[in-house]
Parts: structure tokens; C-alpha cells; sequence
């Protein structure tokens, strides 16, 4: 039933979804509502506990940690990619080799730039500042803008060809040697093999420096 104006009534058949408005007051009388019944709940027994018990705490992976808190750094430079070489499957390898070494995975401002590593991933004054306890450095040579970011690890190492660079004199231990054939050494000692690995053999001593 339709009423227009309250002075029209009109009987309206459907036979499908409709749309009604109603004026206030017009939907009838509310059934009342059922008595609600309240139970009593007994409270657990004095001196029972139910704190929750760490069972095991577990650490972060080392590829998706925040870089600012990992506690072990591996920094892949210019100087860890040959020339030629394909430079993203290199610092795929390196945080590989980092995995099987519990650390992540950090690059200096020159290899996130060229598209090797996401930016997340860079290390300075103008990435990430970390504060790591040991910092591996591969074909970094020290710039300023990364050391900026680098804090003050406990224990720092060095592979650079170069051995008067400022990564290597600020390192614990400084390895004169070819960062690219250290780091395929390294990963075949370890286990770790893929398709990046094998990307990143190139035979050849290769210049291990890094502008950023």
C-alpha cells in the first residue's frame, strides 16, 4: 500500500527487488525483546598463571632484515663486478654467500645506481646507516660518503687489490687479492652455487675500487 500526500492511497503489486521509504512511526509495534539471562562464570583457581612462555626466539632472515640492524654486513663496491660481467647476478651472489654467513647484504652509492642492488641495500651518508659487528668489504675502496654510514664496527675486513685504500687501512684484516675471485672462492667453499655464481666467474684480476 502506497500513500502520496496522505491522501492517496494506491495498492501496488510487485514481482521483483523494490525500494520502500517509510514514514516514521509507520513500521508498527516492536515484538519485545526475550529477558536476557545472565550466567556466572567461576575465575580460575589462586596462583595459576597464564603469562605466555617464550619457547624460542627466533633471528631474522639476513636477505629481508632492516640493514640498519644487522649485525653482520657483507658490502659488495664497483671493484667486486669484472668488466663485462653481468653486475646484478655478482651481489646476488653476494648476499648468498652472506645468507650462509648469517649477514646481509649491503652495496656502496655506485652499485645501486647502476641497478645491481635496490637502494634499500645502499650503505653512506646518502643510504643506510648500519653499525654492524663484523663488516666484510669487497672491492670497496672507502669513500667518504660511505664510511659516513658504516658507524663503528667492531671487527672490519678488507678485500681490495688496493692496499693503501681507506677501507683497507681502517680494516682488522686487509686481504690484498681479487675481491670477484675471493668472493667465487668463497662461495664454492661454503656450498653455495646457482646461476649467479656461475655469472660471476670471470677469470682476470680486476681493478677494486669504488668512487660511491
Amino acid at each position: 500500500m502506497t500513500r502520496l500526500d496522505d491522501r492517496l492511497s494506491v495498492r501496488v503489486g510487485v514481482d521483483g527487488p523494490v525500494v520502500v521509504t517509510l514514514r516514521p512511526g509507520r513500521r508498527g509495534t516492536l515484538e519485545p525483546a526475550e529477558s536476557t539471562q545472565v550466567s556466572a562464570l567461576s575465575l580460575a583457581a589462586q596462583g595459576t598463571s597464564w603469562d605466555a612462555e617464550s619457547v624460542e626466539v627466533l633471528q631474522p632472515e639476513p636477505g629481508v632484515v632492516d640493514l640498519a640492524e644487522a649485525r653482520r654486513i657483507v658490502g659488495g663496491g664497483a671493484g667486486l663486478v669484472p668488466s663485462g660481467a653481468d653486475g646484478a647476478a655478482v651481489m646476488r651472489l653476494l648476499a648468498d654467500v652472506g645468507a650462509a654467513l648469517g649477514a646481509s647484504a649491503g652495496a656502496t652509492r655506485v652499485v645501486t645506481d647502476a641497478g645491481w642492488m635496490s637502494y634499500d641495500r645502499q650503505i653512506g651518508t646518502t643510504g643506510v646507516s648500519v653499525n654492524p659487528e663484523l663488516y666484510i668489504a669487497f672491492g670497496i675502496s672507502g669513500a667518504a660518503q660511505h664510511v659516513g654510514g658504516l658507524g663503528t664496527p667492531e671487527h672490519v675486513v678488507s678485500v681490495n687489490t688496493d692496499p693503501s685504500c681507506p677501507m683497507t687501512a681502517m680494516s682488522d684484516l686487509g686481504i690484498v687479492a681479487d675481491a670477484p675471485a675471493v668472493l667465487t672462492e668463497l662461495a664454492e667453499r661454503l656450498g653455495v652455487t646457482g646461476p649467479a655464481d656461475e655469472s660471476a666467474r670471470v677469470a682476470g684480476p680486476q681493478e677494486a675500487s669504488d668512487a660511491g
